[in-house]
């Protein structure tokens, strides 16, 4: 049977809202959310933000400071080192699924389906090349999370999906925590570009293993604090200092 269409609640659209602020930049870490100017902003009650703001603290995008109200989490090196341990949980399942259904269908004879399949992450790789050549980082860092955030969407698990809603996200706020400056690996359509060719031939081991030296590097470069690779830095997007409260932005959603 046909259902209703269930239309987004008022506190679904404000934290859909407020997650996109996150990540496009217009709320940077530390920035305070301060309710009534913000409610009002919104056109909304302040129990209904109070409401969509609770479930971003749930999830760690924003964190609560008795007696201060507020904040966008800013990501500390430990933090995401932590953090970067359970990305890797999520996106090792996310690129085996993903390969065991490339070589199920080569397996089949369905060598289009196989292309078909992939070319969303293809799309998303061609455009971290031509970003990066035109050195525009930021768009090349856009590039680069909805290439992990379709990584989730093939396989077609909701729970990695859903979980890949919020990776994303507090990947950019890592970014944006970072004092030095937003950046993106020099290298990175090379790591891209091989984990494509194991999702291509199928080989899940292969592909697990370069999303596990990749992450696992910038947890250590996080750690240490050392580059161990050549950055692509934007010196006009650092850690911002103010409680300001910026204009939440009308792009589309991440992913």
């Amino acid at each position: 049977m046909i259902q209703p269409i269930r239309r987004p609640s008022i506190i679904d659209q404000v934290e859909l809202e407020l997650r996109n602020a996150i990540y496009y930049g217009d709320l940077r870490p530390g920035d305070t959310i301060p309710e009534v100017q913000v409610s009002k902003q919104m056109g909304i009650s302040r129990s209904s933000l109070r409401e969509a703001c609770q479930r971003l603290v749930r999830d760690g995008l924003l964190t609560q400071v008795p007696g201060r109200g507020l904040f966008v989490t800013t990501m500390d090196a430990g933090t995401m080192s932590d953090f970067i341990d359970y990305r890797l949980g999520i996106e090792m399942q996310a690129a085996s699924i993903v390969a065991e259904k490339v070589a199920a269908l080569r397996a089949d004879g369905d060598e289009a389906g196989a292309i078909a399949l992939l070319s969303p992450l293809r799309e998303s790789l061609e455009r971290i090349r031509a970003a990066l050549a035109a050195e525009e980082v930021i768009e090349a860092g856009n590039a680069d999370l909805d290439l992990h955030q379709q990584l989730a969407e093939i396989a077609q698990n909701r729970f990695l999906v859903t979980a890949m809603n919020t990776i994303v996200i507090l990947t950019r706020m890592g970014s944006f925590s970072d004092p030095r400056g937003y950046g993106v690996r020099a290298d990175l359509t090379d790591t891209h570009e091989a984990l494509l060719e194991a999702l291509e031939q199928g080989d899940a081991s292969r592909a697990r293993a370069l999303l596990r030296e990749t992450l696992r590097g910038l947890a250590s470069r996080l750690r240490s604090g050392a580059d161990d690779h050549e950055l692509v830095r934007d010196p006009d997007l650092l850690e911002t200092d103010g409680p300001e409260w910026t204009a939440i932005s009308e792009q589309a959603p991440p992913g």
